[in-house]
Parts: C-alpha cells; sequence; structure tokens
C-alpha cells in the first residue's frame, strides 16, 4: 500500500493564499465598467497631457515562483481610492540588471496615467511618478511594452 504524505508547509502556504485572494476581493468591488480595457492601455506614441501624469508601480514579479500584479489589479488599487485611471500600460526598468536567481525581482512595472491632481493620493498609496525611473547619469530610464507581449515571452 502506497500512502501519499500532504506536506504540512505546502497546505499552510495554499491556505494563506487562498485567504488573501477572498480577503483582499471583495464581491461587489470590481464591476466591469471599472475594468482597464484594451482600448485604454498606454502606447508610447499616446501622449501626455499637462493635466495628467504617469505614476508606475513594481509588478512584484517573483522569478520562478509568480506572475505578479496584473495591470487591472494594479489599476483598481487607484480606482478604489478614487483616482481616475485614464490608460494603463505595462513596462519595465532600463539599464538596471537583477541577478537570475528564483525568488529574485524583475525589471517589469505597471504604469498608469492619472490626473496630476492625484498625484500625492497615488504616491500614499505606493506608486511613483514615472519621471523618478529617469537618470541620464547612469543610464536608468523605462519602456512601455505591450502586456501580451511580455508576458507571453516572459
Amino acid at each position: 500500500m502506497h500512502v501519499t504524505r500532504v506536506h504540512t508547509m505546502d497546505m499552510r502556504w495554499a491556505i494563506c493564499v487562498v485567504s488573501l485572494i477572498l480577503a483582499a476581493c471583495p464581491e461587489d468591488s470590481v464591476t466591469p465598467e471599472d475594468m482597464v480595457t484594451p482600448e485604454e492601455l498606454i502606447t508610447p506614441d499616446v501622449l501626455i497631457t499637462p493635466e495628467d501624469a504617469l505614476v508606475y508601480a513594481d509588478r512584484e514579479v517573483r522569478q520562478c515562483e509568480s506572475d505578479g500584479v496584473s495591470l487591472e489589479a494594479s489599476a483598481q488599487i487607484l480606482i478604489n481610492a478614487g483616482i481616475d485611471v485614464i490608460r494603463s500600460s505595462c513596462g519595465i526598468r532600463t539599464g538596471v540588471e537583477y541577478p537570475a536567481v528564483c525568488g529574485g525581482g524583475t525589471v517589469d512595472i505597471l504604469v498608469h496615467e492619472i490626473r496630476s491632481v492625484n498625484l500625492s493620493d497615488a504616491e500614499q498609496l505606493g506608486f511613483q511618478e514615472i519621471s523618478t525611473l529617469i537618470n541620464a547619469a547612469v543610464g536608468t530610464s523605462y519602456e512601455l511594452l505591450d502586456c501580451a507581449e511580455r508576458f507571453t515571452s516572459s
């Protein structure tokens, strides 16, 4: 007779993940009209008006471990705080390298166009103005990418 043993740590991890997902996603918090649609994606040829600002957050991807935060979930954080998200896009930090190691970070970021008047509110939620990624002296910047291409090629 063969007995399969369930690892206690694996079970605890699964319970923790499920609990976090359920706690973070109230049934009525997301409606279809709140979701970012493909037509609302930022592309490199889109000009941002002076009344608007680009903010970003780390996608929180961990090599070999997780897909990180989705574009929609990131936008929803802003929307839930009463901040209008005009458009969103995926992106990467450029001029930065991360060691190739399981559990290590990546260059992936999530970028949202918001009204400039909401910039400080977005910063309180953990977002940063995209211009903070640009440092010509050390060669760092960012690049906007098509999310579907980025996620299927990584």
